[in-house]
């Protein structure tokens, strides 16, 4: 237990270390410097300056004797012993140091400086030499050091030699100090290595951290550090009256002090502390024993070898609604419910003489029974012990109802998606693997479906992750309520869900089972947030044995069996069937191709051009992305663009596309060239809450003009989210960009809504075009079309031109622009910048 001096240490270590580096620091900086310090003691009052400080270090070492030489702690005897004994020698020296002094009169020979510095150094020697022991020695009990007596006997033989040297042949010794130079180099060797002395103990103090620790040492530390600074005074004084040699006095008394007042702390106040404390803590057992009982969190029986109740705690009442009073004497199956007690007495009769300890745990699904009758989960720990009445059973007993309901919750987080409170994709894989045995057993076949929304990033991106984790639990809510409790329906990850069939018949069956699935996408999933969400599933399906015979087999090929669905259009199933792994492989390949492309800058821009119809003047072009792979040879643009899409690489595509067609834009119309640049959004970049931002920072740049750069957003996308559509379109237009309706017709967009758009343009599906001579209702909607647009005072462009009798009825419709393979098909900047050439801009 710490006292409270140890509690003042180390509450106050910081500024006190702070204020032995200052000390300590003094001596340095005024040696280093130079400072002629001025005299603090006149001439006059040094000698009983000198007097009373050597008097006081004298009575103080003295104390250091008394007091180690009584030491209590037995672990410390022969180090305390040893330091006692030796500043009993450091006592004598400094009254020899006194006495030799040559402002005293003369002792017992004639007094010399030679004299009083050999008997200054002596007690800084020997105590230097004895600090460095009592740290160094281990801590051993008291027989194994020699006598007291030995002790105190070397301590007085050193002081008789030493006495003996100092006053009749001190001057076998070199000089230590010369009265026209000052302090001799050995005087100054002799003050260092007692300073070598204090740093070595230190060093040995602080790898040893247990002695470090106990109260005394860090003062005796302490002390070892002024006394460094005393030593360091003690270097560069000129004579015995200045003020270096005064100071060396008042950080050699400081130190006294604090080996005395650590000393005392380790061998006297700290063990009287300890014995005072332990005296105090037999008191308080019997009283905190009592208390024991009566605290602790747990019900507590004492019963004897015959099952009785000799005592129980407040908590026994609380758990089982018995008075104390009324169970005290009674046989301990009272607590125990009816149907258990029959054989708690006979397992308790057995092991009543040969009980050992047992811990909580051991014995798990533990009932208690309560006064009304009810039953509870416990816990119990048992111990016997003996006393004057002979062997007793503690029982602790813990309820442990919270306890199973959290691991019982606990189980459930472990198993469970958070979000939708589905089985996760652990607890799916242990279904599947128990499925996989029970089918294998009795010989019947089960499905794993892998169901994935379609563009649910897109939702995301447009919305926001809220939105769509309420979606997802929506599809999980949906899900639920359209299979019956025989299908196992867990969140397999991110936006994909698996559906696992233990008991089917045939395909038919799950064929019937993935309608089912699908038709809860039928109508549109309403949000917290009042926003109904339209969105649809691709459905992937193995069956076991016919597929695979292991559970991770099936899952992979699930999944193949998923993308396939997508493939096939979305919102649509598909089985596995063998081919599929060389499409899966070969869609990979292709994905991991272009983003490799993208990355290394391989793909480049076409431009086909945009022609008036009636002048056939090429008034813009359409940038189009193209792609030849070193591997896969050119790869068709409905391909790769598909594949992007299907996999997120769009976003990245669609912005290289933005700025190449920008740079290309921005480099013509340095060059004079008029030319618009039309470009393409996908669906996924329209959705995007930064786009105008996006085209803003590609525009300034690369400093393409804005009123020359048109975008075209289809009429699918641009109606899918009305009120989307308004703020991107105008965000569009703020910059100063034109707008086109890209294939118009083949949407479902109305007059009111057309009306609304802040559009330029209507690009007329090229499906249209290409029924013009075939197809007279074809031919009667493009003239509706190209009135209508013109009512609305848009700009008309024609898809897919191909022949001249095509363009020959644009022209007689009033169809403003076209492109098309008729003049020319995508072509790059070198192609196009010779067609210009021939045909002026």
């Amino acid at each position: 237990m710490n006292t409270h001096a140890e509690k003042l240490m180390r509450q106050h270590t910081v500024p006190a270390s702070g204020l032995l580096l200052a000390l300590l620091l003094v001596p340095v900086v005024i040696w280093m410097l130079g400072i002629d310090l001025p005299r603090i003691v006149p001439g006059q009052h040094l000698t009983a300056f000198h007097t009373g400080a050597e008097l006081f270090a004298v009575v103080v070492a003295v104390l250091v004797f008394a007091v180690g030489y009584h030491v209590i702690d037995r672990r410390r005897v022969a180090a305390s012993l040893l330091l006692a004994c030796a500043f009993l020698a450091v006592a004598l020296f400094d009254f020899l140091h006194l006495m030799t002094y040559p402002a005293m009169p003369d002792f017992i020979t004639p007094n010399s400086t030679q004299q009083t510095l050999f008997f200054w150094l002596a007690a800084r020697l020997v105590g230097g030499a004895a600090l460095l022991a009592y740290v160094a020695l281990p801590m051993v009990a008291r027989s194994d050091g020699p006598p007291r007596g030995v002790y105190l006997a070397g301590s007085l033989l050193l002081v008789a030699v030493l006495a003996w040297v100092g006053l009749w042949h001190a001057d076998i010794l070199p000089p230590l100090f010369d009265p026209v130079s000052g302090l001799t180099p050995f005087k100054l060797g002799l003050e260092a290595i007692v300073i070598a002395l204090h740093l070595a103990t230190l060093a040995i103090l602080a790898l040893r951290r247990d002695l470090l620790q106990r109260p005394g040492m860090p003062l005796v530390a302490a002390a070892l550090v002024i006394s460094m600074g005393s030593g360091m005074f003690f270097m560069f004084y000129e004579d015995l009256t200045d003020t270096p040699f005064v100071l060396g006095h008042l950080y050699k008394l400081a130190a006294y002090l604090l080996i005395y007042q650590g000393l005392f702390l380790e061998s006297v106040r700290s063990p009287l502390e300890r014995l005072h404390q332990a005296h105090r803590d037999i008191e308080m057992r019997e009283r905190r024993y009592q208390q024991l009982v009566e605290t602790a969190p747990d019900g507590v029986l004492v019963t004897d070898t015959e099952g009785r109740i000799v005592m129980a705690n407040r908590n026994i009442e609380r758990l089982f609604g018995y008075p104390r009073q009324q169970l005290i004497g009674q046989p301990v199956e009272r607590l125990v419910p009816d149907r258990l007690r029959e054989r708690h007495r006979t397992h308790r009769q057995t092991q009543a003489r040969t009980i050992n300890r047992r811990t909580m745990g051991q014995v798990p699904h533990l009932r208690g029974q309560r006064i009304d009758g009810t039953e509870f989960p416990v816990d119990i720990s048992l111990n016997a012990f003996d006393d004057t009445e002979g062997r007793r059973i503690t029982a602790f007993i813990r309820d442990i109802t919270d306890r199973q309901r959290r691991e019982a919750r606990i189980q459930h987080q472990a198993t469970h998606d958070s979000l939708t409170e589905l089985p996760n994709r652990w607890l799916l894989h242990d279904r599947l693997t128990q499925g996989i045995a029970q089918a294998e057993h009795n010989d019947h076949p089960i499905a794993v479906m892998l169901l994935d929304l379609d563009n649910f990033k897109m939702i995301n991106d447009t919305f926001g992750h809220d939105e769509g984790d309420q979606l997802l639990k929506a599809v999980a809510a949906r899900l639920q309520g359209a299979l019956d409790q025989e299908a196992t329906i867990g969140r397999f990850g991110g936006d994909e869900f698996m559906i696992l069939l233990t008991h089917v018949a045939d395909e038919q069956a799950i064929a019937r089972v993935a309608q089912r699935i699908l038709g809860i996408f039928d109508t549109p999933f309403q949000t917290e947030h009042a926003r109904n969400l339209v969105s649809s599933g691709s459905l992937g399906i193995a069956m076991f044995p016919r597929d695979a015979q292991d559970d991770r087999s099936l899952v992979r090929y699930a999944d193949m069996a998923m993308y396939e669905a997508k493939h096939s259009g979305r919102n649509t199933w598909a089985f596995f069937s063998q081919h599929l792994d060389a499409q899966v492989h070969e869609e990979q390949r292709l994905q991991q191709h272009l983003q490799q492309a993208l990355e290394n800058a391989e793909l480049e821009l076409h431009y086909q051009p945009l022609l008036e119809v009636a002048s056939n003047r090429v008034i813009g072009v359409e940038a189009l992305a193209r792609w030849t792979d070193a591997e896969l040879g050119p790869v068709a643009p409905a391909r790769f663009v598909a594949s992007a899409e299907a996999n997120g690489l769009i976003l990245p595509l669609g912005d290289w596309v933005i700025r190449g067609a920008c740079e290309q834009l921005a480099q013509w119309s340095r060059s004079g060239v008029g030319l618009r640049v039309a470009i393409n959004i996908s669906a996924m970049q329209f959705r995007q809450h930064d786009l105008v931002e996006r085209l803003r920072a590609a525009l300034e740049a690369t400093g393409a003009p804005p009123e020359r750069l048109e975008i075209e957003v289809t009429e699918t996308v641009a109606m899918a989210d009305v009120a989307l559509t308004h703020d991107q379109l105008r965000g569009l237009k703020a910059l100063g960009i034109r707008v086109a309706l890209d294939d118009f017709g083949t949407g479902y967009s109305s007059l009111a809504y057309l009306k609304s758009l802040p559009i330029d343009k209507l690009k007329i599906d090229r499906s249209f075009i290409a029924d013009i001579g075939e197809d007279p209702e074809s031919e009667m909607i493009l003239r509706s079309i190209v009135h209508l647009g013109h009512s609305l005072g848009l700009t008309l462009v024609a898809e897919g031109v191909e022949t001249d009798a095509q363009r020959t009825f644009l022209r007689e419709i009033g169809c403003d622009l076209y492109q098309g393979w008729l003049h020319s098909p995508a072509m790059g900047v070198e192609a196009l910048k010779e067609c210009l050439q021939r045909e002026p801009v």
